[in-house]
């Protein structure tokens, strides 16, 4: 099911006061609807009235208070059945074309059902799902008894998501010839021996059919219903009791685990992002894109294979106590799905503000006119201690607090120009990304917030005065998300700096939670779930939503890119971008022109153009988002291992070109290269070399300011 879990993932939330909705009419019967799914014999747990009634309260919730407006009818009827289709079978390995028109049957019909209601189709198709999976096991492990010709050239395509469905079992049969062959493949390019291999592949493929019938009511319920939340728009959801109970845990981070974004990719469980200061974040070998296949306790002997299973199962193994240890067995973006996997070892731990917290640091850059001292701010999120503000301690934990403290140290060390570097910020207090931005503007507006009635307030910086007056920029990359891109658009409408990198993510909506129990007067013996909801939309001081587009660099480079979209934009249904009425605001005056931006680019692009360093980094990682958007694998041992071969080589090579440009010795062998890795990872507060990107924005930003003075001085 492709869904998204955080752990332990600190984040800000920003509530709504809603009434009332009364007890809905009661007693109102299901809809009699033939089945159109084969019933099956399972183990599921059968819903109840509750879970009708939850069904009518959510379906109330969603029209009234959703910050998008839609219309519960035949059309929207045929999006919620795609959508539950695809959150039970992504890949399109289960269900076959005939289950498909059998299903089609009811395409205009989930609007009548979910007025009145009624869960009995959707819960039928989940049995036929459940029926299909057991199949697929079954043929799987029968399969694995045969011999493999692994000299055959076939290939075989991961990426399902749009792929035909296959017409019958036989059709799907051959499928999972090729998706059998595929796994086995990958178990001995790791190093794997053909018996250890068989057998761990018949525990993973029975597995499927164990977790599967392991469903429980609650969570079946969870997954009809976001299927039509889903399909309003991605960050919609309905949380079931349990999940609610975990939610609430991960908000208040009282529950420790490793501090990662996770989500279900075909049937790996993908890393999405990795919280700063969090314990993945701390080994140093966790990142963005990597792959979990396997996790235990403790000991690398404990690793079971997770491939396949459900992202909540995969969670809540992965969660444990604090100082306890769980083992990974990672498959690292970098080397695609064919590449060797590696074991890291975490220790549980909540996120502790003092890992995510600002931190400055000062680059010296080599210019015609001397060195320059740029300071540079490192902000991986917008963080506030709530406990010990409300407490009065005087010195919380802030992000405001803290830059302008060591704004005051860079200050008083003299530098010339400040990068404030948001890459890979993934947002967090509202309250502290407008409190930051006072900073560095006068008063104003900071960024508007239109609700679902279509009021919009401005939440504004009072203060008067700023703390830092000189030049500056914002690095910012696809990874810069929510308060981040507040931030970074603030300072680009003011004009107040200049805005270095990537397009950002493109989060510019605000969601609620509202408890069920909140909004009735009727009472059950177990406790109902919550509803995450859209309840509003951030729009930039110009007017300009930071949804969908997010923030766009005034400057940026020509750099590799992941195959197909990223971000908000990856969401179909993801609410548009638009434009709102413009925040009266004055321009900083000495904002950096049209001629200036345009001169900085082409001065950049020269000296990159001469640079080993910015060269054969760029390579690298076109190296490395290659071997990530690899779709097509070929089945023929032989080819898969020389492909890996080449790759490692490949590697080493530029791995060795920057080691010779930062005049240190060539690594001999990819295994060495590893080794050299892991060993720098174990101990991140190391301080690291300045990388290429940061140091081309320094020059750029010292550009700007350069022609900024001779323009001034051309027109004295």
């Amino acid at each position: 099911m492709n869904s998204i879990l955080k752990i332990s993932l600190l984040s800000g939330l920003l509530s709504i006061t809603v009434g009332c909705l009364g007890t809905p009419p009661a007693g109102t019967s299901l809809i009699e609807s033939a089945n159109a799914a084969e019933k099956t014999e399972t183990n599921l747990e059968e819903l109840t009235p509750r879970h009708t009634f939850e069904y009518k309260i959510i379906n109330s919730m969603l029209k009234r208070y959703h910050y998008k407006k839609f219309e519960l009818n035949d059309e929207f009827s045929g999006q919620i059945l795609d959508q539950y289709i695809k959150q039970l079978d992504p890949s399109r390995i289960y269900f076959t074309q005939a289950d498909i028109n059998q299903f089609n049957k009811h395409r205009d019909k989930f609007d009548d059902y979910i007025n009145a209601g009624d869960t009995e189709v959707a819960v039928n198709i989940f049995k036929k799902y459940q029926q299909r999976v057991n199949e697929r096991s079954k043929y799987a492990i029968q399969r694995l008894g045969q011999k493999f010709d692994l000299t055959k050239d076939e290939e075989y395509n991961l990426d399902r998501e749009k792929a035909r469905w296959e017409v019958n079992a036989t059709a799907l049969n051959m499928l999972w010839d090729k998706r059998i062959k595929n796994d086995y493949i990958n178990q001995i390019l790791s190093d794997e021996k053909p018996a250890e291999v068989i057998s761990k592949l018949k525990k993973r493929y029975a597995s499927m059919t164990k977790r599967t019938n392991q469903i429980k009511s609650n969570e079946l319920f969870q997954t009809i219903v976001n299927a039509y939340a889903g399909a309003i728009e991605p960050h919609t959801s309905y949380l079931s009791p349990r999940s609610s109970e975990q939610f609430d845990i991960n908000m208040s981070l009282s529950l420790s685990g490793i501090g990662a974004v996770l989500r279900t990719d075909e049937e790996h469980t993908k890393i999405i992002s990795v919280v700063p200061g969090g314990p993945a974040d701390l080994t140093g070998q966790i990142k963005a894109g990597d792959r979990i296949i396997g996790v235990g306790q403790k000991t690398e002997k404990s690793i079971k294979d997770i491939v396949g299973w459900r992202l909540s199962d995969v969670v809540n193994i992965i969660r444990g106590k604090k100082g306890s240890t769980v083992v990974l067995s990672v498959l690292p973006n970098e080397t695609g799905l064919s590449g060797k996997s590696k074991t890291v070892k975490i220790v549980r731990d909540k996120i502790k503000l003092e890992h995510q917290a600002a931190s400055k640091r000062i680059i010296e850059i080599d210019r015609p006119e001397g060195k320059v001292k740029v300071g540079v701010i490192d902000l991986p999120s917008f963080y506030i201690d709530f406990k010990a503000r409300n407490r009065g301690d005087a010195e919380y934990a802030g992000t405001t607090r803290d830059v302008k403290k060591l704004l005051i140290e860079l200050n008083k060390e003299g530098i010339d120009d400040l990068i404030i570097d948001l890459r890979g910020n993934g947002g967090g207090s509202l309250s502290e990304v407008v409190s930051l931005t006072g900073l560095f503007i006068d008063q104003g507006p900071v960024v508007q917030i239109n609700d679902t009635t279509g009021r919009t307030d401005i939440l504004r910086d009072n203060d008067s005065g700023v703390i830092y007056n000189g030049p500056m920029a914002v690095m910012i990359d696809k990874g810069s998300a929510s308060a981040s891109e507040i931030f970074a658009g603030a300072i680009q409408d003011y004009k107040r700096g200049v805005i270095i990198g990537e397009t950002t993510f493109g989060k510019g909506t605000v969601q609620t939670v509202l408890p069920l129990e909140s909004y009735t007067r009727k009472t059950f013996d177990k406790p109902l779930g919550q509803i995450k909801i859209t309840s509003a939309q951030f729009f930039r001081v110009n007017g300009e939503s930071t949804q969908h587009k997010g923030v766009v660099p005034d400057l940026s480079w020509d750099l590799p890119q992941v195959d197909g979209d990223f971000g908000e934009r990856a969401f179909k249904n993801a609410l548009p971008w638009r434009r709102i009425d413009i925040a009266k605001h004055k321009d900083y005056k000495n904002a950096f022109g049209a001629a200036a931006i345009q001169q900085a680019r082409t001065n950049s692009l020269e000296r990159i153009s001469k640079d080993p360093k910015f060269k054969t980094t760029v390579d690298r990682v076109k190296l490395l988002v290659d071997a990530g958007n690899e779709k097509v694998v070929s089945l023929n041992l032989k080819k898969r291992k020389a492909k890996r071969e080449d790759f490692n080589k490949q590697l080493l090579v530029l791995e060795n070109n920057l080691q010779k440009a930062n005049g240190l010795p060539a690594y001999k062998t990819i295994k060495e290269l590893r080794d050299a890795q892991e060993k720098k990872n174990d101990d991140i507060f190391t301080k690291q070399p300045v990388d290429v990107f940061l140091n081309e924005a320094a020059h750029i930003l010292t550009d700007l300011q350069k022609f900024n003075i001779m323009a001034a001085s051309a027109n004295k």
